[in-house]
């Protein structure tokens, strides 16, 4: 039986995972790898970065996987991508990261762990890949409200007025 904080750690990266699905599928195909400023990064950018951010902390820390990341490269290679290659190449990070974090036991979570230069525990690396995860997530929503018009909805046909 997976760790409770494992579980909880593993459905929200599924939510979020959905939510940026939803919010690449809002975004005009032709302009996922465009630069809305010169220090706003397009969002196939972010894809990539979150790709790597996930692949560094998640897969390569605390699962020992191979992984060079050259995170400067995330913002600005522009590899034309579209949104299904995209859409999938994040899918499949997320799903080998709940995988990996649905094995973690009290041990690998209290251990330290040399990540980017800072000593963190398993427990840190874990909300701070969710949270770093959640934060572009807003920004992707963003992106799809404000500059394509987008209907993004993460809790349509639900009611948040319940106590």
């Amino acid at each position: 039986m997976s760790h409770p904080f494992c579980q909880s750690i593993s459905g929200h990266l599924a939510t979020i995972a959905g939510r940026l699905v939803t919010c690449l599928d809002a975004i005009n195909n032709a302009r996922l790898w465009d630069d809305f400023a010169p220090n706003l990064a397009s969002p196939g950018n972010l894809v990539l970065h979150l790709v790597g951010n996930l692949s560094q902390y998640v897969l390569k820390t605390l699962g020992s996987r191979d992984y060079y990341r050259e995170r400067s490269k995330e913002f600005a290679d522009k590899p034309s991508l579209g949104r299904e290659a995209l859409k999938s190449m994040l899918l499949q990070t997320v799903n080998d990261c709940r995988a990996l974090v649905e094995q973690l036991g009290e041990e690998e979570l209290c251990r330290s762990y040399i990540v980017q230069g800072q000593e963190r525990t398993g427990y840190e690396i874990l909300v701070l890949a969710v949270e770093h995860f959640g934060y572009h997530t807003g920004q992707f929503a963003w992106f799809g409200k404000y500059l394509f018009g987008g209907e993004i909805d993460f809790f349509k046909g639900r009611n948040l007025d319940i106590q």
